[in-house]
């Protein structure tokens, strides 16, 4: 037997399951707001899928809130770009405490918050046309709730849509416990909601599918966000290892990475932004994220995102395909593959 075609024909047989799970969600056109007039592009529908059990439906391209969005010293930029993403339709702002990224004369410990910041200097104004996530990197109970106050403030909000547990590491599987402590972040995060602070509740990794799975099991959160790229499959899949238990649980499910932080393009080119976003969006996600440096990025990607029909198997093997001999260089955001930079 050619064990090639054979694994090759298994994998397509998983995939085809793995599209019929997104095909279980509803997609709905988008009508944007505004008139051709003001919007150099083609004014007509992103597909929308639910946000899990929130009632949102949200485009299936959001907005990261890093790159740019992140860099102390281009809060111009930035702000131009939050709010041409909301310009062209996008409904969902991702963005954390630990968001800011350091320079060569502002440390990361200075530059945390940047982000948040600067898309509050949009929410001022235009809070109710977003979905708006945060997140807690403190694991505590007091720490969390005062990075909770102090986000807020930088957003300029009285409320969070989404607060989630940033970065959840292999290292901590063997102290879980603690999340869900009296003095754990799990407690103030139920607070927080009780008291209108926040609307839901989730979790995010990169660096592997098992503590995400774990915390699922403890706790019923409604979104979860996940590092989930065309090489996923070479280590430690979430495809495989999370996206089918987190579907049959009805919890929101964002994707990210999408890109590498733009490794894709790197080594003479492995795949395009096309092939990678629409990699993932034919999977059961409700959304991506994607942070941004300049706004043609932005509009270059909205038009993939408005343009897209679900690969086929086959499409997906392919892409994979090209992937394989640079999976490390793509999954270096996972434990065991390579060293995560500082800024997250």
């Amino acid at each position: 037997m050619d064990n090639s075609n054979y694994n090759s024909n298994s994998r397509r047989d998983f995939l085809r399951k793995v599209i019929g799970l997104t095909a279980m969600a509803s997609v709905a056109p988008f009508i944007e707001k505004g008139s051709a007039a003001n919007a150099p592009l083609i004014r007509e529908s992103m597909p929308l899928r639910p946000l899990g059990k929130t009632g949102h439906m949200v485009g299936i391209y959001s907005l990261g809130g890093q790159a740019t969005i992140e860099t102390p010293g281009k809060e111009g930029r930035a702000v131009e770009l939050v709010n041409r993403a909301i310009d062209l339709g996008i409904n969902y702002i991702d963005t954390a405490a630990a968001y800011g990224r350091s320079t060569p004369t502002i440390p990361r410990s200075e530059a945390m918050g940047t982000s948040e910041r600067n898309i509050g200097q949009v929410m001022a104004t235009r809070r109710d046309e977003v979905f708006l996530a945060s997140k807690t990197h403190d694991r505590s109970y007091d720490g969390s709730l005062r990075l909770l106050e102090q986000s807020l403030k930088n957003l300029q909000t009285d409320h969070l849509d989404l607060w989630q547990v940033h970065n959840l590491r292999k290292a901590e599987k063997g102290n879980i416990d603690n999340f869900f402590a009296d003095d754990g972040v799990v407690k103030a995060m139920v607070r927080a909601k009780e008291e209108g602070m926040v609307r839901f509740l989730g979790i995010t990794g990169h660096e592997e599918p098992e503590i995400m799975n774990m915390m699922l099991e403890r706790f019923p959160f409604d979104n979860a966000l996940v590092a989930i790229n065309a090489a996923d499959k070479y280590y430690d899949p979430y495809i495989e290892k999370f996206l089918p238990g987190a579907v049959e649980r009805g919890i929101g499910i964002v994707g990210m990475k999408i890109p590498a932080r733009d490794r894709i393009f790197e080594k003479g080119g492995i795949i395009n932004m096309k092939e990678a976003m629409d990699y993932v969006m034919t999977l059961p996600v409700s959304t991506i994220i994607i942070g941004l440096d300049k706004i043609p990025e932005l509009e270059e990607n909205i038009r993939i995102a408005r343009e897209f029909t679900p690969l086929t198997a086959s499409e997906m093997l392919a892409i994979e395909e090209k992937a394989k001999p640079h999976y490390e260089h793509l999954q270096f955001f996972k434990e065991g593959i390579g060293e995560w930079p500082p800024e997250w």
